[in-house]
């Protein structure tokens, strides 16, 4: 059942061999009046074709996992990487084949996001999994960069997917808490984005990651940004490597549009922009406006129209409303999008996806914050008024205590978000003399 099939069908990739027509990954697609138009004239074009390329396959499968299509994209990539692997060992093959063992793990990357992993909650054979093709991608990478042979664009290309595998790696042991391995991939990824874009400047998918690790190094601070940019603030300037993704339509351009959504959400709250003049784009104000406009484009473009009649909505962007009403004190909208989330897990968890319970956990605990939030005023019954106060005091001291509306695994962003809960309860608590 669902994306389980794929998990409890270890040797699905043995199968016999058919030729499979739409595939993909990880990162693409152009704005234009409808995306289903490159969409489906990619899909109807592959139909005619033997075998799909991995870069038409990159272009289409993203777009899927967006309404949580995972089964057909592990499959169809298992088989091209078995097609490729029986294949002559040419650099062309050899390029593919490192091209669709990125995407195996970019797409395990995507599932992990959707499961809601975290430092402590993960499944040992998707981890399993998401290495080995994260390894296989480094190591073919190298091979490719070995050969005499390899022309500037196909070194270029190995060191693009070199750093992007480097990249997942790292932000992957971020997640589980290895920090010293993250920041030595991290560090890794960044030399190798900045090769990819010395040897040609068309690798602008490299811009992505590189935006990732200058904003993010200097958001989270610490020794990480010590070790990778020298302490500096670089978040400026990562933002404005993510913007250009958008501009020029690079295939990573969905993901940049999540990403940069989420990072100037973050702005919002961070403390270091109490001082920054109104039109500084750090500004709360300024964030708050580019924040609102990647949600309103990634809905118009993405979701208005979905493609599958059980799609009940993206819990990510949903998530991402969530917390920008709450940062805005709209109560009632926070708690329509909590309500929402809580549907989308469900509709998830009975398709047989393993969702993290803490995430649920968490969006209940948000659904009660806003409820608790939306009190206008308590009866002058005692009895009321102590209920009523209880149930502050018990949030107040569930965000203390560890838990979380929003899971993350920076403890500096976490401390910031709690922040934001934590000090609308305790207004809250002092407004109706607790």
């Amino acid at each position: 059942m669902g994306t389980i099939h794929y998990f409890n069908n270890k040797l699905y990739w043995n199968k016999r061999f058919v030729f499979l027509v739409t595939v993909y990954l990880f990162l693409s697609f152009v704005f234009v009046d409808s995306i289903w138009a490159e969409h489906y004239a990619l899909r109807t074009e592959s139909k005619n074709t033997k075998f799909i390329l991995a870069d038409k396959a990159i272009r289409l499968a993203l777009i899927d996992t967006l309404y949580y299509r995972y089964d057909k994209w592990f499959s169809t990539f298992g088989v091209e990487i078995e097609r490729l692997k029986h294949s002559p060992k040419n650099l062309v093959n050899k390029s593919e084949l490192m091209k669709f063992h990125f995407a195996f793990a970019g797409l395990t990357g995507e599932l992990t996001r959707t499961l809601a992993f975290t430092s402590k909650f993960s499944i040992p054979q998707i981890k399993e999994d998401f290495i080995f093709h994260s390894r296989r991608v480094k190591d073919l990478a190298y091979e490719i960069l070995d050969q005499e042979s390899a022309n500037l664009k196909q070194k270029a290309e190995a060191y693009l997917y070199l750093g992007a595998s480097e990249g997942y790696i790292g932000v992957f042991e971020y997640g589980e808490g290895n920090l010293i391995t993250a920041l030595i991939n991290g560090l890794q990824a960044d030399n190798h984005f900045e090769k990819a874009l010395e040897l040609d400047s068309q690798m602008v998918d490299a811009y992505f990651g590189l935006g990732v690790y200058r904003y993010a190094n200097s958001r989270l601070g610490g020794l990480g940004n010590f070790i990778m940019q020298g302490g500096n603030d670089l978040r400026e300037v990562g933002l404005n490597h993510l913007e250009k993704v958008l501009r020029m339509n690079t295939r990573t351009k969905p993901l940049a549009m999540k990403t940069l959504a989420w990072f100037y959400i973050s702005e919002q709250i961070n403390p270091d922009n109490a001082e920054l003049p109104l039109n500084h784009p750090l500004h709360r104000s300024q964030s708050k406006i580019r924040s609102t406009e990647l949600i309103a484009e990634m809905e118009e473009h993405y979701f208005e129209e979905s493609p599958y009649d059980d799609f009940v909505g993206n819990k990510e962007v949903t998530l991402m409303k969530a917390v920008q009403f709450v940062i805005d004190k709209n109560y009632v909208k926070a708690r329509g999008e909590f309500l929402k989330v809580k549907n989308i897990v469900d509709y998830l968890v009975g398709r047989g996806l393993k969702i993290n319970s803490q995430l649920t956990d968490s969006v209940q605990a948000g659904i009660e914050f806003c409820e608790l939030m939306l009190l206008s005023e308590v009866g002058s019954e005692k009895a009321e008024r102590d209920a009523t106060c209880s149930k502050i005091d018990e949030k107040i001291s569930f965000l203390h205590g560890g838990g979380s509306m929003i899971e993350h695994d920076s403890r500096k962003i976490r401390s910031e978000l709690h922040g934001v809960f934590a000090g609308a309860l305790d207004t809250l608590f002092k407004k109706i003399n607790c």
